[in-house]
């Protein structure tokens, strides 16, 4: 397997933005805590414009960043579990490894029970906060292209391509043995790069729910009955299904990754919602009109 120079498309990335004391804070970690905040803004503000009750969207917060966290770590040691028995408490306290979609399910069971306890109507408080989800997540997937954590997809020849050299994971071949053997199956016979491009994936699916965040505010209010809260479900099964096929995630069953697996659980939930959304619609006067003003 021969090396040639290095590739011309670089992203700039921050991995690391500074250190104070034995304290890093990384770029990731600073997406993450924006992303957030973003997403709360604007759950309060579907919240405040659909007449509920701001206390417990607060509480959806906190187990909002609960659920993430904890999720998206235990997601990542699940899809990494030979390297986790290898050294688990490296794993377990690291400042990197996380899988967002693991702590977008576990968010969303502590939330469904919280809302269940609330008395609200479940359906109704789903279709408010999704807009927010989306807006959190769409933003958060940026902090994967600024620290080049390992997120990206195959190696592509593409205008669009990046290559992450200084990132967590760089995309150096020389460092990243599996993005190299990849390379040279994709592309037999050519000399791998130095530095190999890739697809930004997480770019992808950052203008993916951009477009998505635009049908929910702009169109979404129309329909109610979880309907919005389907679409949203069965739009991020989707987008995520289709960007694992260009990524390196490891399969686990049937030719499909973890990701894959449980966004066709995303996509299966999501069509169920809408199906049985016709019976709900009457229950849910404030989300299914047009709100009078913000």
């Amino acid at each position: 397997m021969s090396i040639v120079t290095q590739c011309d498309t670089i992203a700039d990335m921050y991995p690391y933005l500074f250190s104070i004391g034995p304290l890093t804070i990384g770029s990731y970690g600073v997406t993450l805590a924006i992303a957030f905040f973003t997403a709360f803004m604007v759950i309060n503000w579907q919240f405040r414009k659909y007449g509920c009750d701001e206390e417990l969207a607060w509480d959806l917060h906190f187990l909002a960043i609960f659920g993430g966290m904890v999720g998206s770590r235990l997601m990542h040691i699940f899809e990494n579990f030979t390297d986790f028995l290898a050294d688990p408490m490296s794993m377990i306290f690291s400042t990197t490894g996380f899988s967002v979609l693991g702590g977008y399910v576990l968010a969303l069971v502590l939330c469904i029970v919280r809302v269940r306890y609330s008395g609200q109507p479940f359906f109704k408080i789903a279709d408010i906060y999704v807009p927010g989800m989306a807006v959190g997540y769409a933003i958060g997937r940026l902090g994967c292209i600024a620290a080049g954590d390992g997120c990206y997809g195959l190696p592509c020849k593409l205008p669009w391509a990046m290559s992450f050299p200084q990132g967590l994971v760089p995309t150096l071949s020389a460092k990243n043995n599996t993005l190299a053997e990849t390379y040279a199956r994709l592309f037999p016979g050519e000399a791998v790069p130095t530095d190999i491009s890739v697809h930004p994936t997480p770019l992808y699916e950052s203008l993916s729910t951009l477009i998505l965040i635009g049908f929910l505010l702009f169109v979404g209010w129309r329909i109610g009955g979880g309907r919005r809260f389907a679409f949203f479900l069965i739009w991020f099964g989707v987008s995520r299904f289709l960007v694992e096929i260009i990524r390196l995630n490891p399969f686990i069953y049937w030719g499909l990754s973890s990701s894959q697996l449980l966004s066709i659980f995303f996509i299966i939930a999501g069509i169920v919602i809408m199906l049985g959304s016709k019976g709900r619609l009457e229950n849910l006067p404030n989300i299914s009109q047009q709100p009078a003003g913000d």
